[in-house]
């Protein structure tokens, strides 16, 4: 296929400034504001990306507080945030293969591309990008990419689940615990455990999960025993909590970064004769995603949308997402 020489193959009518959500200080929910900013150009390996929706994960206002664990690691402020967004292609790059303007696209912006999710438009590398199933609407899409990045790996990566194995998901309903409910099951896990409250336990059922335990009136670890692995997608646990859990070679898998768990998993690492313990770090990759897709178009994994509010209004979904209480994610509908 011939290219242009130039940086970019455009689409017409792209305007020169687009409605995007920034920070330039840290703080509570009131420093997102709404700007008009230039719309971002595509370097040689990068898409240029109509958002139609975004998603907010917790990191997002982490990021926002100044607590992100790897803050130094992130752009200067100011900064537009997310990395979760669904849309249409409407420039590629002169060195892009895979796409092509009209392309409907998913992807997960890597924090090195400076996030900037919330926005109508974002410039985003190809190898970040994957391609949408026709079945599947943006605001579903959108909600996938971090969260079902994170479940995937944790399970396949970290914890190498394998059929017919058993898994605890602590957090079944949230936003990676959700995906995770249904990952494992399509990957082929004999017993899934779901924890999270009695509120919840017909959409744990829902999604997957074989038995529920409702952690309000129980703990899981004084219950459950023989699982193959645990993913922690709260991660507020430890090896040491879920000891008990494990049988004697399962894993522990926490989503959530700190100098204890990683303390821990290279313990268990450089002796891996017991239970192990891991800790994921999500990669943004467009092989992942497109199993992701894969699954959706088969009916195997779905968005489960607690909230979609208008990019003006991502305060309510910073806050909702802060307060523990959302149902799988929380979209942001840009157009």
């Amino acid at each position: 296929m011939s290219r242009r020489s130039d940086s970019e193959t455009s689409a017409p009518a792209i305007p020169a400034a687009m409605q995007a959500v920034q920070i330039d200080r840290f703080g509570p929910s009131d420093v997102l504001q709404k700007v008009e900013l230039p719309v971002p150009r595509p370097g040689p390996r990068h898409v240029l990306v109509s958002v139609h929706a975004a998603s907010i994960n917790p990191r997002d206002w982490m990021i926002r507080a100044g607590t992100y664990i790897f803050k130094a690691m992130l752009p200067k402020l100011p900064v537009v945030l997310g990395s979760d967004l669904a849309g249409t292609v409407v420039a590629v790059g002169s060195a892009v293969k895979r796409f092509q303007v009209g392309d409907r696209v998913f992807a997960m912006v890597p924090s090195s591309d400076g996030l900037g999710a919330y926005a109508e438009f974002a410039a985003v590398r190809e190898s970040a990008v994957a391609h949408l199933p026709d079945d599947l609407d943006f605001e579903q899409a959108a909600g996938m990419p971090l969260a079902g990045l994170t479940a995937l790996q944790a399970l396949r990566d970290e914890g190498r689940l394998q059929p017919g194995q058993s898994v605890v998901v602590v957090g079944a309903v949230g936003g990676v615990g959700h995906f995770g409910v249904q990952i494992a099951r399509a990957m082929g896990a004999e017993r899934i455990v779901g924890v999270c409250s009695g509120a919840n336990h017909a959409l744990a059922l829902e999604l997957g999960c074989h038995e529920v335990v409702d952690y309000k009136k129980q703990s899981y670890t004084k219950t459950v025993r023989d699982i193959d692995l645990v993913f922690d997608a709260i991660g507020r646990g430890s090896l040491a909590r879920n000891r008990s859990v494990l049988r004697p070679r399962g894993t522990y898998v926490t989503t959530i970064p700190s100098p204890s768990a990683a303390w821990a998993s290279l313990r268990t690492r450089l002796w891996p004769l017991g239970r192990r313990s891991r800790m994921v770090l999500v990669r943004s990759n467009h092989r992942d995603l497109d199993q992701l897709a894969q699954w959706a178009e088969a009916g195997k994994l779905r968005t489960v949308v607690d909230r979609s509010e208008p990019l003006d209004r991502v305060k309510i979904l910073h806050d909702h997402s802060r307060s523990f209480r959302t149902r799988g994610k929380n979209i942001i509908a840009v157009r």
